[in-house]
């Protein structure tokens, strides 16, 4: 194996120029989900980029291949029945008026690649695409076939997945490089839901308005509440949901501060404040389990809106993998109020691979010899393709100590960081890929 690595440095800066040239022409495209369209089932901004990183592979010499309109590969190796596979995706979340640096550029700024998408996720894919160039440009023989897959629904629902496996087999092995370094072996369980209470009272005229910027994928750093003809606003810090621990919440503070509304309104505002609004464990709620592998629940508090005779109010919560979902909505319905009415937005179930699998124990210690670092397998809090994809781990791009990047404004990745996953991916497809015989 050592004979075979080569300098990666000296062969990264060979093909430097152009790696960043498609990596800048890929955040140009702004593969937002749109409406379905002819041949985009996604909108047309995930299929321009499904068709520019198409056209990209079969430039770089690799064999290609699409299925529904929505997942793309490009295969390199012998045209075995079985394939080690990569998948990542090539849609982002849509932008807000947050950002410092154009979002649908790619920016390089002492040291810091700026873009949506940059981290979430073309650049890391891009990154397992560029790797394995190297190796083809190298000559290296592979034993076993490798195909790099491009999604384009991830941030909506991985609905894209069920198209590929109607018209292809999964991989018998392999990662998708969007969460998190080292290996992660197990998803938390998610659930995310609608609380609704009806208003008969009255009481709701009290609120002449309520706004703000909400969304499930972060926690809110602006809404605006009006109540008897006085407006106050709030202002705050984005974080992604699945670290609330990292966001400055605007709704805990315009919760609070309205606590002297009366009848079934008032009431509510009062619940939340003391059930949900100031705590992210789920504690006050009963909800604070915790296992040894997950560590505690995680809540997020994301959207309050009025409805004409209602109010509304969501969250999300991230479960240990040792919990399950019907425990979670039995406790949480067991401290509602009266006539409160639940609807579940989105669901995940927890998913745990074995860590013990021979792939994932040399990609650790490769891991581990590229950086320096602790290569133990661990869990994580997001949602990845994992989950749908058989066979599937998530292995990357972030390392240890960064969270909060992506789903928010000036979207960063480093570009030594970069250059470290492309080594590591490089290292594991090799170890995965070649005969050492």
């Amino acid at each position: 194996m050592k004979e075979i690595r080569t300098d990666f440095q000296k062969l990264f800066d060979e093909s430097k120029d152009e790696f960043l040239t498609y990596f800048t022409d890929l955040i140009r495209i702004p593969s937002v989900n749109g409406h379905k369209t002819y041949q985009a089932p996604f909108g047309i901004g995930p299929k321009r980029a499904l068709e520019y990183i198409l056209n990209l592979s079969k430039k770089l010499g690799f064999r290609t291949g699409q299925a529904g309109n929505c997942v793309g590969w490009a295969e390199y190796g012998p045209e075995t029945e079985d394939y080690f596979g990569v998948l990542g995706h090539l849609d982002v979340v849509d932008v807000v008026d947050d950002w410092n640096y154009p979002p649908f550029d790619l920016t390089l700024r002492e040291g810091y690649f700026y873009g949506r998408g940059v981290l979430d996720n073309k650049g890391p894919l891009l990154s397992t695409l560029f790797a394995l160039y190297l190796i083809k440009k190298q000559r290296i023989p592979l034993n076993k076939r490798i195909r790099i897959m491009f999604g384009t629904d991830e941030e909506m629902g991985s609905r894209d997945i069920p198209y590929f496996l109607k018209e292809q087999k999964p991989p018998y092995a392999g990662f998708t490089p969007d969460c998190k370094f080292p290996i992660v072996y197990g998803e938390r369980g998610i659930v995310d839901l609608t609380v609704t209470l009806p208003i008969t009272d009255g009481s709701l005229e009290q609120i002449d308005s309520l706004k703000g910027v909400f969304d499930h994928s972060f926690l809110p750093d602006y809404a605006a509440i009006t109540v008897n003809g006085k407006k106050t606003e709030y202002h705050g810090k984005k974080a992604p949901s699945n670290a609330p621990d990292m966001a400055k919440n605007v709704l805990p503070e315009l919760v609070e501060d309205n606590q002297d509304l009366t009848g079934q309104t008032g009431k509510l505002f009062q619940w939340l404040n003391r059930k949900i609004a100031n705590q992210y464990n789920g504690k006050n709620l009963g909800l604070d389990y915790q296992d040894e592998d997950s560590g505690e629940l995680q809540l997020s508090f994301y959207d309050l809106e009025k409805g004409i005779d209602e109010l509304n109010f969501s969250i999300s919560m991230r479960y240990p993998v040792t919990i399950s979902e019907d425990m979670i909505l039995r406790q949480l319905k067991s401290q509602f109020l009266k006539r409160m009415e639940l609807r579940i937005n989105r669901s995940f179930p927890s998913t745990v691979k074995d860590k013990d699998l021979s792939y994932m124990q040399k990609f650790s210690k490769i891991y581990e010899e590229d950086t320096g670092l602790n290569g133990e397998p661990v869990t994580t809090t997001g949602a990845t393709y994992a989950r749908e994809m058989p066979n599937i781990i998530a292995f990357g791009p972030s390392f240890p100590g960064q969270k909060g990047i992506a789903h928010k404004g000036d979207e960063w990745l480093k570009y030594s960081d970069w250059l470290m996953m492309m080594q590591i991916y490089y290292d594991c497809f090799i170890s995965e890929l070649v005969d050492e015989q």
